[in-house]
């Protein structure tokens, strides 16, 4: 896992966004990083081929300061007399500005508030969220705005056996270590032959299941040998169903924080994506951390496995 040096925090007033601010400050310290705040300034679209439609014009410097004052405001704790983060203003799309602020200022971890109110619905899933994870080259922490005491005891990984969950389970171990956490990586064995029509052949459709989740939780369990120290406090499980059904299941059962892979931006990876990292997402539940595969990765589940979310 890559060290977290910076993060990143887009605001936009809101209690979602106060919700990740908080919860970037609880991460920091731990982590040894240092935080900035963002505000993007929403403009109109512009298009150039219709001259009715006028190009947008820029912050006049007296909104500038008056927006600088009140992310400083947002950022500043109460009995304090300075922010508790960098602050950083910018004009434009919302997605396109976090994206181009994280890569310029070579932010570790983005976190991001979600279900928040007023312009913040527009940050939310489906739009800013989506496509930040998606496209991020850095992972991308989600918060949901009901959290009010930012505490992390249990850390559920969940991975589906690729080549690129070592690098999920990694980021997995790296927050469960410095939070003094417990880790329980999960698999979810949805199975390929489930339209088979097994009571017309003969085969026992439970012991097929059971063979499968016995293979998986062989693989399981060499991935967690490798990657986790010995003696280190890790639940392993394997469960069978639908990946996104069981992710969220497991997740209220007493996660403080899931942590999922999300494969690259192209084809069936994007349906994949809103399939089961954003089912977890809507959710809600806890925090979500979405670390991105590698664009030149090749990481396929294996082919007789389902897979336990898009890592």
């Amino acid at each position: 896992m890559r060290k977290v040096q910076k993060i990143l925090v887009p605001i936009d007033f809101s209690d979602a966004s106060g919700s990740a601010l908080d919860y970037a400050l609880m991460l920091a310290p731990r982590l040894g990083a240092a935080v900035t705040a963002l505000f993007v300034s929403p403009q109109h679209a512009w298009y150039e081929q219709l001259p009715a439609f006028p190009r947008p014009e820029p912050l006049d410097p007296a909104r500038r300061r008056r927006l600088e004052e009140d992310l400083r405001r947002f950022v500043t704790r109460s009995g304090s007399a300075q922010p508790v983060a960098d602050v950083v203003l910018r004009e434009g799309d919302p997605a396109d500005e976090i994206l181009a602020q994280a890569a310029s200022s070579e932010a570790d971890l983005i976190v991001l508030g979600t279900h928040g109110r007023r312009r913040f619905e527009r940050w939310s899933l489906g739009s800013v969220v989506d496509r930040v994870a998606r496209e991020a080259e850095r992972p991308v922490l989600t918060v949901p705005p009901h959290l009010r005491a930012p505490v992390i005891a249990r850390v559920l990984c969940a991975v589906d056996l690729s080549d690129f969950s070592a690098e999920t389970l990694e980021h997995g171990f790296a927050l469960a270590q410095v939070m003094e956490a417990r880790l329980a990586v999960l698999y979810v064995a949805e199975g390929t032959h489930w339209y088979e029509p097994w009571p017309i052949s003969g085969v026992d459709p439970q012991a097929v299941r059971q063979a499968i989740a016995e293979s998986a939780r062989q693989r399981l369990s060499e991935l967690v040998a490798h990657h986790v120290p010995e003696g280190f406090p890790v639940e392993v499980s394997v469960t069978v169903g639908r990946a996104q059904r069981e992710v969220v299941r497991v997740a209220g059962e007493g996660a403080d924080l899931v942590v999922l892979g999300v494969r690259s931006t192209h084809g069936v990876d994007r349906l994949f994506f809103g399939s089961t990292a954003q089912h977890v997402l809507r959710a809600g539940i806890c925090p979500v951390l979405l670390v991105r595969q590698p664009r030149t990765a090749a990481s396929e589940p294996h082919p007789t496995e389902g897979a336990a979310g898009p890592s």
